[in-house]
């Protein structure tokens, strides 16, 4: 399933709203069409990331603004399913992600 689903919100800024969620999401992270998000800070707390039902873990998709992942700095271990990151124009880098160790 997913756990977040972000989709279609092209005024959203900040995820910052969502620190209180911690531990393992069972399900995936998918933001779609996000024009204004510049990063994942807010998302600190998460410490794993399961799979949606069509195999996809972390899915960042028509995020142009985005710049940094590295709210998802304390995610670690397997994703189970796919790494998607597409339309992110000003992503100059993954760091962040390090504590990932296969997908």
């Amino acid at each position: 399933g997913l756990s977040i689903f972000l989709q279609g919100v092209p005024a959203l800024e900040t995820v910052s709203g969502l620190r209180g969620v911690a531990g393992t999401l069972p399900g995936s992270l998918f933001i779609n069409n996000a024009d204004q998000l510049a990063s994942l800070d807010g998302l600190e707390g998460i410490t794993a990331i399961g799979q949606s039902s069509d195999g996809q873990s972390i899915f960042l998709n028509l995020v142009p603004a985005l710049k940094a992942v590295s709210g998802l700095r304390n995610v670690a271990g397997a994703l189970p399913g796919s790494l998607f990151i597409e339309h992110a124009d000003q992503l100059a880098s993954l760091d962040g992600l390090e504590g990932i160790t296969a997908i």
